[in-house]
């Protein structure tokens, strides 16, 4: 089956997750889903169907097809999902049969502040990709432009400077492209 655009699941559901006055429970904490291959997309539509809370990040990437040109739309990081949920959603969440792996995050905080910053960016519908995982490098703030406020690595990269945004608990980072004048050294 393949899904055309209006056919993706949304990225964020619902779509208030990372709302400052999005009700919390307690009993709620973020989890790392590993799912089997090419299942993220079908996942989150169980999810939703569910009333799981997820967040996937999803990007326009270039393909060619039949000689043609198209943009498809796939997940930022390859096989990862990421549940704010319950026990019980977690176990909920086992029983869809698309999971190879959940982690649970120690660091709930810090996970949810760069999840805030992949959605902030993503929202800004600015070209994102994947990147090599840094973990040394300059640590800025977006003070001025549509990023203002996210927090991330400088990178510079030939020509580009980019801004790294990291996911710890997954080792995995995105880039977006800024101007070093709109970032200011935290």
């Amino acid at each position: 089956m393949t899904l055309t655009a209006s056919k993706n699941p949304p990225a964020c559901f619902p779509d208030d997750l990372f709302s400052v006055s999005s009700p919390d429970n307690t009993d709620r904490i973020w989890w790392v889903i590993q799912t089997k291959s090419r299942q993220e997309k079908a996942l989150a539509w169980d999810l939703a169907g569910r009333r799981i809370k997820y967040f996937l990040p999803l990007v326009s990437k270039p393909q060619k097809c039949q000689g043609r040109m198209r943009a498809s739309i796939v997940p930022l990081f390859n096989g990862y999902l990421f549940v704010k949920g319950s026990l019980d959603d977690r176990q909920n969440t086992l029983r869809t049969g698309r999971v190879a792996q959940i982690m649970k995050v120690e660091d709930q905080a810090g996970l949810l502040n760069e999840l805030h910053n992949i959605a902030n960016a993503a929202a800004q519908n600015i070209t994102m990709e994947l990147c090599d995982f840094v973990k040394r490098g300059q640590r800025v703030q977006i003070i001025d432009g549509p990023l203002k406020g996210l927090e991330g690595i400088v990178q510079k990269q030939k020509n580009r400077t980019r801004l790294v945004l990291t996911v710890d608990a997954i080792r995995q980072a995105a880039a977006v492209e800024i101007a070093l004048d709109q970032a200011l050294p935290i």
